[in-house]
């Protein structure tokens, strides 16, 4: 029988420092295994300290073009942003006139090596604040770092269809990947249970959003008191009994690569 390993990742790492403590909190008691640090928000050393400190816990890089202000020259990544030289929101990136590859891909390499240059390491793996990498060109732009870098990704379900499997065949990604992104809702306890009780075969990802609300929050994220429901859930320790009594092993994307 083929080993059930599962990554527990999650994500909004330095959107605020009640975020960031949480995710820390969740991974200390709970079954948070990795998370992914968003680098173009104002870096504390002292929280990047916090992190490199929990060698068990695998950090990656989360791609952000939606939220703040880019890492590269404006001039270079000019499709991306809105007139106050913020990045757009995702609602105003249109299905009909997305931007360039190469712009997109000229910002996601200034904030890998903004990372390295953090961390003094390459990340865990690579995915993208608010899933962009569901749509093409955002999914091509990841594909050029995480290939030159030898850097798994989050999994998309672009990587369903025939054309693109094909062409991003060498890709590194899990095998199953669950997720909730409705900023009304949240993971319940009785649908985890279900869910590992039932967890295939392979390498699997849970994406979640542990995290405290205060007004800093409220000012950039629409996704607020589902965060402490996430993080009263996945910080219990009882889970971690649960998944060891199933003979599930929790890691981190660095198992893929």
């Amino acid at each position: 029988m083929k080993q059930r390993t599962l990554i527990v990742n999650a994500d909004d790492c330095n959107l605020t420092s009640r975020v960031t403590e949480a995710i820390l909190k969740s991974h200390e008691n709970g079954i948070v295994t990795s998370t992914t640090f968003l680098v173009n928000l104002p870096v504390e050393s002292d929280v990047v300290g916090e992190l490199l400190s929990r060698k068990k816990l695998g950090i990656g890089l989360h791609l952000n073009v939606t939220l703040g202000k880019p890492v590269a020259k404006p001039s270079l990544v000019k499709s991306l942003l809105q007139k106050d030289g913020r990045f757009k929101k995702k609602d105003q990136y249109s299905a009909k006139r997305l931007p360039p590859i190469s712009e997109i891909a000229e910002e996601f390499k200034a904030q890998l090596q903004k990372f390295v240059k953090i961390f003094k390491r390459l990340p865990t793996h690579v995915d993208v604040h608010h899933h962009m990498h569901d749509y093409r060109p955002f999914l091509e732009a990841l594909a050029l770092i995480a290939k030159k870098n030898k850097l798994p990704i989050r999994w998309t379900r672009l990587l369903t269809e025939p054309d693109v499997k094909n062409i991003h065949k060498n890709l590194k990604t899990t095998d199953h990947f669950y997720r909730n992104i409705d900023p009304h809702t949240f993971w319940t306890e009785e649908v985890l249970r279900h869910l590992l009780f039932t967890l295939p075969e392979g390498t699997s990802e849970i994406m979640c959003h542990p995290g405290w609300v205060d007004d800093e929050l409220c000012e950039i994220s629409s996704l607020t008191i589902p965060r402490e429901r996430e993080y009263q859930l996945f910080s219990l320790k009882e889970l971690r009994k649960y998944i060891d009594h199933l003979g599930i092993r929790l890691t981190h994307f660095g198992c893929l690569r």
